[in-house]
């Protein structure tokens, strides 16, 4: 057996603990089923909300769901359809109550977790939560202010950087791939000549006035509320995203008025937590292996077609300022999948035959998994080719699966991995502010080019809800702001303060005033690729200095993704992927049956396919637990199947039910920052 070469990542010190921050669902009574009267269901949702702690989770999360409940238990809803979709929801919610880990309102928060000789766990009750403003009201008071000019005339205003001019017209970019699209006219033109720099919002009004003096002065200011609702002009109402709460800058009136609105909450778990080293050692061993095994070990297509068209565009050594490559109509514009999908289907690859194998062999031989050995592993590294370097860092977020803290010390335990991000940070960083000493490690980091400066990325996503996602403090000397209203400042750059270059065939960004090569660091989990809450600029500047290493995500089946069924993969004590399933619309009955009757037909296939009772229903990265022998969560399947899109409903294997032991029974995933070993 071929062994593991030494390990290509090292932990950088602590890691986050995001686990659930109760141990029992609410107590449910026998679920009524979708054909019962109005009466059951209101009795079901009766019990159920009769919970203190689970009725003040909901509120906080969802709002409205809670005003619904309330009413429906109130006896205030007569419509049976509308009751049964209020109790689906809240049964959703009951289940993630307790087994639910990823950090959302009071359902689960964090800690930190210290790795050493020996374990330590306790987890009290004493957790503190940080309430913010949720941002969806909060921008709709601050719209409502932007679009009063009298209230505006002290505000500082200044044009989104994130614009451009296109044949006499000017787009900004909107939520996922959309964009504002506006003519050029001369008023237009004139408002980005004045407010290229922050300007007072009643000057920038008088030199409007004073330009276009035959313009009705309630013209000039619906000009001006336009392009503030538009997001051609920011204003000073709203916050950098490394402003941790976005009232902070508001006027004192306006500021008390929204705190006393709807809220979002973080929960810093009342938790200390200290795990033995093995563990460490043990996500580090993973981490090496899918970085080993990455499907794109030298870059994704669209990032290297890019790449090539830069070097025959500019040629080799040429540094061109950022605003110039990005142009559509004079440089290049972005890569391919930026602000829209675009990637052409994936050719079969050799890598990809040799999972279909694996795969196949499995689903032959009735395993639900299959152990990856050191020789397995460098036939699909060699199927991928050969890396030109090292992903500089990462973070891989794993559950411990464990009977007892006992068991931990003596080596009897299992990381299942959920998921790995782009980069240090991304997982952790919009809970920076919770622990303050914390992101000043990230300081630290590799860069793929030795001697660049590592520099913080600050944006605003494209969708407000997402607002909070994107917010962490600032940790890096060194700071790029894009699409926000910032005073320029020491360490500060704008995008027109960026060049990118090329050498030896990697593309880097550089500071145009100094020379100095910069790497970006976005402390967000918002995912990039899907394009849906960040602006294609905020993507390109992540990505670009890492354009031609190893994109590491978790275990990419490939072409085998197609497939009705994958099975466990793991490595040593390691789970890379859980076994997964997936469960067709077709291949049950249509609505017109009863729950009974597809239940009898879903039971059929789950027999053919070996699916056991306890799963993860899977969407994006949300999980649902379901126990399939019960009648509530076969109802839940059978609403998640009947109104997906697709029709196709994806379960994963679930962890065994005393997997979490050595932590009293909790929900929870370690999220473990790495660096590139030297």
């Amino acid at each position: 057996m071929t062994r593991l070469r030494h390990s290509l990542y090292r932990g950088t010190g602590e890691g986050m603990l995001r686990a659930a921050a109760n141990l029992a669902e609410p107590v449910m009574p026998p679920w009524p089923g979708p054909a019962a009267p109005l009466r059951r269901w209101r009795t079901w949702l009766a019990v159920v909300w009769a919970d203190d702690t689970f009725r003040q989770a909901v509120s906080s999360a969802s709002p409205d769901l809670a005003h619904q409940v309330q009413s429906i238990v109130d006896g205030r809803s007569p419509k049976v359809r509308r009751v049964r979709r209020a109790a689906l929801a809240t049964a959703r919610y009951a289940i993630r109550y307790a087994r639910r880990s990823t950090p959302f309102g009071l359902f689960a928060g964090v800690a930190l977790v210290e790795f050493g000789k020996r374990a330590e766990v306790r987890v009290g009750e004493r957790h503190q939560t940080v309430a913010r403003p949720g941002p969806v009201a909060l921008d709709a008071a601050i719209s409502a202010w932007e679009g009063d000019g009298e209230r505006m005339a002290d505000v500082d205003v200044c044009v989104n950087n994130l614009a451009q001019q296109r044949k006499g017209r000017v787009h900004v970019p909107s939520e996922g791939a959309s964009e504002f699209s506006l003519a050029l006219t001369p008023a237009f033109a004139l408002v980005l000549d004045a407010a290229r720099s922050p300007i007072r919002y009643s000057a920038l009004a008088e030199k409007l006035a004073a330009e276009l003096p035959s313009t009705a002065e309630h013209h000039r200011a619906r000009l001006l509320a336009q392009l503030l609702r538009v997001r051609l002009l920011r204003s000073s109402l709203r916050a950098p995203a490394t402003v941790i709460d976005p009232t902070d800058v508001l006027p004192s009136t306006q500021r008390k008025e929204i705190r006393s609105t709807s809220s979002a909450t973080d929960l810093r778990l009342d938790a200390t937590v200290r795990l033995p080293s093995a563990v460490l050692t043990e996500a580090e061993t993973a981490a090496t292996v899918l970085a080993r095994i990455a499907t794109h070990p030298n870059g994704i297509p669209s990032w290297r077609r890019w790449i090539d068209q830069f070097a025959e565009h500019y040629g080799e050594t040429a540094e061109v300022p950022l605003n110039l490559v990005l142009d559509r109509e004079k440089g290049l514009g972005f890569p391919d999948g930026f602000g829209h999908v675009s990637e052409p289907p994936r050719p079969m690859t050799r890598r990809d035959r040799l999972l279909l194998e694996i795969a196949g062999a499995a689903a032959a031989e009735g395993a639900r998994s299959v152990p990856l050995s050191g020789a397995m592993i460098e036939e699909l590294e060699s199927a991928a080719g050969k890396p030109a370097g090292t992903a500089p860092h990462l973070e891989l977020a794993v559950s411990v699966n464990a009977r007892s803290t006992q068991a931990l010390e003596r080596g009897n335990f299992r990381l299942q991995v959920s998921t790995i991000s782009r980069s240090a940070g991304s997982m952790t960083g919009r809970f920076w502010h919770l622990f303050p000493d914390t992101g000043a490690t990230y300081a630290n980091l590799p860069t793929v080019e030795p001697g660049a400066e590592l520099a913080q990325l600050s944006f605003h996503p494209s969708r407000i809800p997402a607002d909070l996602l994107a917010r962490a403090p600032r940790v890096l000397p060194r700071l790029v702001s894009v699409g926000e209203f910032r005073h320029p400042e020491k360490d500060v750059l704008f995008p027109s303060d960026l060049n990118v270059g090329m050498r030896d065939g990697r593309p880097y960004l550089a500071d145009a005033a100094t020379g100095t090569h910069l790497e970006l660091l976005a402390p967000t989990a918002l995912n990039f690729l899907w394009n849906n809450n960040t602006p294609p600029l905020a993507r390109f500047l992540v990505e670009i200095s890492r354009a031609t290493t190893p994109q590491v995500t978790w275990f990419d089946w490939g072409a085998a993704w197609t497939l009705p069924f994958t099975p466990a993969v793991h490595y040593r004590r390691s789970i890379l992927v859980a076994a997964r399933w997936k469960v067709r619309a077709r291949d049950l009955l249509d609505r017109t049956a009863t729950l009974d009757e597809w239940a009898a037909r879903f039971h059929a296939w789950r027999g053919r396919f070996r699916v056991p009772d306890r799963v993860l229903l899977t969407e994006d990265d949300q999980q649902l637990p379901l126990n399939l022998h019960q009648d509530m969560h076969l109802d839940l399947l059978r609403t998640h199947l009947d109104a997906s899109p697709t029709g196709i409903a994806t379960l994963h294997d679930a962890p065994p039910p005393e997997a979490d032991g050595w932590i009293d029974g909790r929900a929870h995933t370690l999220v473990i920052p790495m660096k590139a070993r030297s």
